[in-house]
């Protein structure tokens, strides 16, 4: 049996005044709320943390360890909410059972509905001073209809009296028990939610770690700043640990890196909002493409809730512990009204640090109204591309299956037509072995082609290479005196075609695993030879007689050819391969070569070594060809010269 401890986050969310903070203090012992004014005032203002520990609901015998996080629901402080329910496994919805649903518990819904949090627990709190508790249940279960959550259990409870905080902790226990264990894609992120520093200790930093493990003594990038930074020491739950695992509360000490403190612009240090993650997993951007949709249900006051978003406006984009001011641009129309969903390209001054399938949340900052959310498609968007058919098409394709690995190897080889493995899908919520799987069997099924570390689109490469042996063939059609098609040439016409010049060598080398091979600085078809042109028709064949006369003891080149055209025959042979010329003066037939050295090879195999003499006795060749034909086989590694005898290498 594994008893190993299952992490998650719960966090709450719900209209002001409406319990959140007493019902997980009756839940775990702790009070969420740590500021003096949020004391004096009776009302979260920052975000608030705990921990609750309960067993798993199948009789395993595991444990359940949540991270809680508590968030403000006045309207004022909305803001810190988003940056609070970004990372949660499960939501515990707080609806007040003396005032039913409220505006900033519709704006709550909205905005968990937009992060895709779809494990929720609605607990419906001041039980002790509900009037109609029936009538309070049919509203509740009216705003919840048709929506991600109408089937989520709700539990009636009482912090005060204590009514219901035992059921409540079951139905968490049970939610969790069957929810899909964390995912671990080994790219941690640690959204930064506190930074603070302590006398002795330093910089600290706090947030909740997901998609990966956080090990202490490692170094950490602070995006988007790029600063590095080194682990010192981690605590989860309160305890020191050697490694964090994700789905966890985090607090990490740091060292080499101080609080961030905004210096005419300048961005230096760690704070609210960065992101914590391990070297090499990619680089902040300014332009991200997007799927955004609008709910249709209005947030009762606030008229700015059912209008149309304009494209060209400016909004901001809530994503992790973060808010950065965005520009938002609509593919294809002129707004977003509600009920709909589009395609929109969100451009920055301060850049972000997003993956790909990355839930966010669209906000009017100076309304406080939230106005939308989405998913990301594209993390490194290039905004040049965003009104091109091509990148349209690839935003279409991931919109369909935004969260399907296959589904996103298969638009960006599409889109792209090559990419590197060990850096696709990088910011991506999937493992490398995961999509090198993919990759793997998706070029087993013939969709992409493969080369080292670079993936191509598989119809592409088809026609890429296609166009390259197509041209090598029509030069053996209108040239066929020529032995081929000249690399240089063929790599002049490629690099047209192709992303980058470095990909020709691949082009090149699969052209060479199939039908094609190189002669010098040429390339042919493995099946090509080259044919004597007219003028040398005649003069060819006479050559080739008097090579054939004799194939171990030819005549000396001067007597093979005779006069000028012979010559323009016997170098054209000798270019072909079908004449070798041993030195300046001795030539044979590639057919007497062979015979001459098969024979060589036969008798060292058998005797070991031998004498040139004995060799040519052996061969029944003449010393003026046997000589030089020794020195090629020994330039060639097929023997090896020891005083005067050879033996095979």
């Amino acid at each position: 049996m594994d008893n190993t401890p299952r992490h998650f986050i719960l966090g709450t969310a719900g209209h002001i005044d409406h319990g959140k903070s007493s019902l997980i203090e009756a839940l775990t012992g702790t009070d969420p709320d740590r500021l003096p004014e949020e004391k004096a005032r009776g009302m979260t203002i920052e975000l608030g943390f705990a921990q609750l520990a309960i067993p798993a609901s199948d009789g395993s015998g595991n444990k359940l360890e949540l991270g809680v996080v508590d968030v403000p629901g006045h309207a004022d402080f909305v803001k810190n909410m988003v940056a609070g329910v970004g990372a949660i496994d499960l939501a515990l919805f707080i609806v007040a059972a003396d005032d039913g649903w409220m505006p900033q518990t519709e704006e709550h819904y909205q905005i968990l509905t937009y992060l895709g949090v779809k494990n929720a627990v609605i607990a419906l709190t001041k039980l002790d001073l509900a009037e109609d508790l029936e009538l309070v249940l049919e509203d509740l279960k009216e705003n919840l209809a048709g929506g991600i959550w109408e089937n989520a259990p709700i539990v009636p409870v009482s912090s005060h009296t204590g009514q219901g905080i035992d059921d409540l902790r079951d139905t968490i226990s049970s939610v969790l028990t069957k929810a899909p264990v964390v995912r671990n894609s080994g790219k941690p992120r640690l959204p930064v939610d506190r930074a603070f520093s302590i006398k002795g200790v330093g910089t600290v930093v706090t947030g909740t770690l997901t998609e990966g493990n956080v090990d202490a003594g490692t170094d950490l990038v602070v995006r988007p700043g790029g600063e590095v930074a080194h682990v010192r020491s981690a605590q989860s739950h309160s305890q020191t640990v050697e490694s964090v695992p994700p789905g966890t509360r985090t607090a990490l000490n740091l060292t080499g890196i101080s609080l961030r403190e905004d210096r005419r612009g300048a961005r230096s240090g760690v704070g609210r909002g960065d992101v914590l993650t391990l070297p090499n997993s990619g680089e902040a951007v300014t332009a991200i493409d997007v799927l955004i949709s609008k709910s249709d249900r209005g947030i009762r006051g606030m008229k700015q809730s059912t209008k149309a978003i304009r494209t060209g406006r400016q909004v901001m984009f809530h994503h992790g512990s973060s808010g950065v001011a965005a520009r938002l641009h609509i593919l294809g129309q002129r707004s977003l009204s509600p009920g709909e969903t589009v395609l929109a390209e969100l451009r920055f001054k301060t850049p972000v640090y997003v993956f790909a399938g990355d839930s966010f949340v669209l906000r009017n900052a100076s309304l406080g109204v939230t106005l939308a959310g989405g998913i990301v498609l594209d993390e490194d968007a290039n905004r040049r591309a965003f009104r091109k058919p091509f990148q349209k098409e690839f935003l279409e394709a991931r919109a369909l299956a935004p969260h399907d690995l296959e589904t996103l190897v298969r638009s960006q080889l599409k889109r792209d037509m090559v990419a590197p493995i060990s850096s696709l899908l990088l910011k991506s919520h999937f493992s490398s072995e995961a999509v090198v799987e993919v990759v793997d069997r998706l070029v087993a099924e013939g969709a992409l082609q493969r080369s080292g570390d670079w993936v191509f689109e598989g119809a592409w490469w088809k026609r890429i290479t296609g166009v390259a042996g197509e041209r090598i063939l029509a030069v053996h059609r209108d040239h066929p005196d020529q032995l081929g098609f000249p690399l240089r040439e063929l790599r002049t016409m490629m690099e047209r075609e192709l992303p980058a010049p470095k990909f020709f060598d691949m082009v090149l080398e699969g052209l060479l695993s199939g039908e094609f091979a190189k002669a010098g600085p040429n390339i042919r078809h493995r099946d090509h030879i080259p044919q004597l042109p007219p003028n040398l028709l005649k003069a060819g064949e006479l050559v080739r007689k008097r090579l054939a006369s004799d194939l171990k003891s030819p005549p000396n080149k001067g007597e093979t050819a005779a006069n000028p055209a012979e010559e323009k025959a016997l170098r054209f042979l000798a270019h072909t391969g079908e004449v070798i010329e041993l030195d300046p003066k001795t030539v044979i037939s590639t057919a007497g070569y062979e015979l001459i050295q098969s024979e060589i090879v036969a008798f060292l195999k058998a005797h070991g070594k031998a004498t040139a003499s004995e060799l040519r006795q052996h061969t029944g060749t003449v010393r003026r060809i046997l000589m030089p034909l020794l020195e090629r086989l020994d330039a060639y590694k097929v023997t090896v010269r020891e005083g005067d005898d050879r033996r095979l290498r």
